[in-house]
């Protein structure tokens, strides 16, 4: 699937200590639909041991509308993880999301190691993960919290038009 074109493009950058408080303020404008209160706490951890490349994308105002990340899975080292994808809420549909699953994707591929990428996420996103070609491996009901199932997708990297 070509994910090449995007609508107004914005200003991925990598993420800095400095953008802690605004990626939790993404994450807060998702809570209770797309996040479980309850994860928040991770989602801290994470920012404070970053695993892998995170990123966050900017408006032209310069304001945080966006982040995102992956990482080497642990059990195998040919898979790259999707990490704590998120738009704020208010701007969902716009196009963002797209944009920087376009731009970790782009970078994922640009590694000769990984020959596929996997994600956890819910039910509320497994279409949006779909439409670039991602397939449901496994839905555990209520997997993140009561209402809100763990599904887990993948995508062959070779399959990919960048």
């Amino acid at each position: 699937m070509n994910i090449s074109k995007q609508r107004g493009q914005n200003h991925v950058r990598p993420y800095r200590l400095e953008d802690r408080e605004a990626c939790l303020t993404l994450f807060e404008s998702n809570v209770p639909k797309y996040f479980a209160s309850e994860e928040r706490k991770d989602f801290i951890s994470y920012l404070d041991d970053l695993k892998g490349p995170y990123f966050v994308m900017e408006d032209e105002k310069g304001a945080i509308v966006a982040c995102g990340g992956y990482a080497v899975n642990k059990e195998d080292r040919t898979a790259a993880v999707l990490c704590w994808g998120m738009v704020r809420r208010d701007l969902h549909r716009c196009g963002l999301g797209q944009q920087l699953l376009a731009e970790r994707l782009k970078r994922i591929a640009a590694e000769p190691q990984f020959s596929i990428v996997t994600i956890d996420t819910s039910q509320y996103s497994r279409g949006f993960f779909e439409r670039f070609g991602f397939v449901a491996k496994r839905v555990c009901t209520d997997g993140f919290a009561p209402g809100l199932d763990l599904v887990e997708m993948q995508l062959d990297l070779p399959q990919l038009n960048l």
